[in-house]
């Protein structure tokens, strides 16, 4: 008789890869219905592949309203472990026809692909290695690191590293950027209390990003005058570009904005608060060649950081 194990129902019976395919689909669609939809499954079909789902692992995994569904506690977990089992299945049919290439799995905070990502594509260029990129936030990354789903990566401040080797990559200032049409846009000086009288949106990169949106509020500062944060830095860009905002972001991310003429940087210190970037990765894949070789090229990979 088959062994009984977490995973398995009472009869043996194991997850099977269409189930964490449904059940990731209903999470990022926020319905049964529009995961049908998506999957071209009848809904009675989606509702019996979550309810045996359920029953396999015996946890509820979402609740469902007339809203749409969400993930309970035991399903929010379940979904990060499917999508790396999805995510590895897939790399594993890659690999199988990639013979005389190397997989390397890189991650890194969404905030931080668009940098990081094409500085180590171009690190890797001409290398027999093919790159997997995977958006993660800092704390994931670590996690993906330790279970070895993931070859290497790059986090933000303040992430317990465990066992994994880091190298520096950059410490970039917090700068503040608005359209070049906004009125602050062009002033020589200005103070921080000279933001009262305009929308800020603050890009979330740690607990201190909540310390320093804190520090901007001031008694003249009205309802027309909000200040937001944002994990994304991208999304405070749009912000500033289409809404007029201050934007308050690590200065790399600023950096191409302001030298195309998008944006305006604005004569504003914020002190201390800095971004920290680093490269990380375990002491198992350090001899992988596609580590290596993000290793030999760190100076180009810092060097893009300086630039923007």
């Amino acid at each position: 008789m088959p062994m009984s194990l977490p995973g398995f129902d009472g009869t043996g019976h194991k997850v099977e890869t269409m189930d964490l395919v449904v059940f990731t689909t209903v999470v990022r669609t926020g319905s049964l219905g529009a995961a049908a939809a998506e999957l071209r499954l009848s809904m009675p079909s989606v509702s019996v592949r979550i309810a045996s789902l359920e029953r396999k692992l015996g946890a509820p995994l979402l609740v469902r309203s007339a809203r749409g569904s969400t993930t309970t506690p035991a399903g929010e977990r379940l979904n990060d472990y499917a999508q790396r089992c999805l995510d590895l299945l897939d790399e594993a049919a890659i690999a199988v026809t990639a013979h005389e290439t190397q997989r390397l799995v890189l991650a890194a905070p969404a905030s931080l692909g668009d940098v990081v990502f094409p500085a180590a594509l171009a690190a890797v260029a001409g290398k027999p290695i093919t790159v997997h990129c995977r958006v993660a936030h800092s704390g994931e990354v670590v996690g993906r690191l330790a279970d070895g789903s993931v070859h290497a990566g790059f986090v933000m401040p303040k992430v317990p590293l465990r066992a994994l080797r880091s190298e520096p990559i950059s410490r970039s200032p917090l700068v503040a950027v608005c359209r070049p049409d906004h009125p602050l846009a062009g002033r020589r000086r200005l103070r921080v209390d000279d933001l009262a009288r305009t929308g800020v949106i603050v890009y979330r990169w740690g607990r201190d990003a909540q310390e320093l949106a804190a520090s901007l509020e001031h008694p003249e500062r009205g309802l027309d005058a909000p200040i937001h944060t944002t994990g994304l830095p991208s999304t405070a860009l749009r912000m500033a570009l289409d809404a007029g905002f201050v934007a308050v972001v690590p200065r790399f991310v600023a950096a191409r904005s302001v030298r195309d003429g998008d944006t305006a940087l604005l004569p504003l210190g914020f002190g201390g608060w800095r971004v920290d970037v680093q490269f990380v990765y375990a002491s198992a894949t350090a001899d992988r060649l596609g580590v290596r070789t993000l290793l030999d090229h760190l100076p180009a990979i810092r060097a893009t950081f300086d630039q923007n």
